[in-house]
C-alpha cells in the first residue's frame, strides 16, 4: 500500500522554513529599496543642480521660486519648469522617490528655493534657516517621507537607513544676509 501526499507535519515544517526565509529576505529588500531611492534622489539632485547652474549662466540669475508679486509657485514642479522650456537644460523634471503623491499634492518633485527671489520678490530682509546660506537649495523628503523644506537635519546613510532628515543639495554661498544652519551633529 503506497501513500501519496504529504503529512501535516511535513507541510508545517515547509511553511515554517518559508516563513523564516521571508523574515530574513524582507528587511534586506526594504533596505535595498531605501538605498536605491536615496541614490536616485542624489543623482536627480545632481542633474538638477547642473541644470540650475546652466540656467544661471544663460540668464544671469537662478530660476525663481516665487512669482513677481511674492507668492510661491505651486505645485513645486512649476518652479523648475524654466529648466525644461524654452531652452531644455533637462528633458523632464524628476520626481522625488520619497514623496507620496496622495499625501503631498503640491510636492511631487524636489523642493526648490532661491535666494534672489526671496530678497527681491518676497521682500525678505534675511534668508531663513532652510536656505542654509546658499544661493539656492534643493531638498528631498528623505526616507522618513516628511517634507520639511530643508529645515530639518540632513539625512545621512551612516545614521541608519530609516533615520530622519531631508536629502539636501545647496548652491554657492549666498551674498545676502542669512540665518546660519546649525551643522548636522
Amino acid at each position: 500500500m503506497s501513500k501519496q501526499g504529504f503529512t501535516l507535519i511535513e507541510l508545517m515544517i515547509t511553511v515554517a522554513i518559508v516563513g523564516i526565509l521571508a523574515a530574513i529576505a524582507l528587511p534586506n529588500y526594504t533596505n535595498s529599496l531605501i538605498k536605491a531611492k536615496a541614490a536616485k534622489a542624489e543623482a536627480d539632485m545632481n542633474a538638477l543642480s547642473t541644470a540650475i547652474e546652466s540656467y544661471r549662466i544663460d540668464h544671469n540669475r537662478y530660476p525663481s521660486w516665487t512669482d513677481p508679486d511674492g507668492t510661491h509657485k505651486n505645485p513645486v514642479d512649476r518652479r523648475l519648469i524654466p529648466l525644461t522650456t524654452p531652452m531644455p537644460y533637462m528633458s523632464v523634471i524628476p520626481v522625488d522617490p520619497f514623496i507620496s503623491v496622495w499625501e503631498y499634492e503640491a510636492y511631487t518633485t524636489y523642493d526648490y528655493v532661491d535666494a534672489w527671489s526671496s530678497i527681491h520678490y518676497k521682500k525678505d530682509s534675511i534668508l531663513d534657516v532652510s536656505f542654509r546660506c546658499s544661493e539656492w537649495r534643493l531638498a528631498s523628503a528623505g526616507p522618513d517621507g516628511r517634507v520639511t523644506f530643508g529645515s530639518a537635519y540632513s539625512y545621512n546613510l551612516t545614521n541608519g537607513l530609516r533615520s530622519i532628515g531631508d536629502i539636501v543639495r545647496t548652491g554657492p554661498i549666498v551674498k545676502f544676509p542669512c540665518v546660519p544652519f546649525l551643522r548636522d551633529r
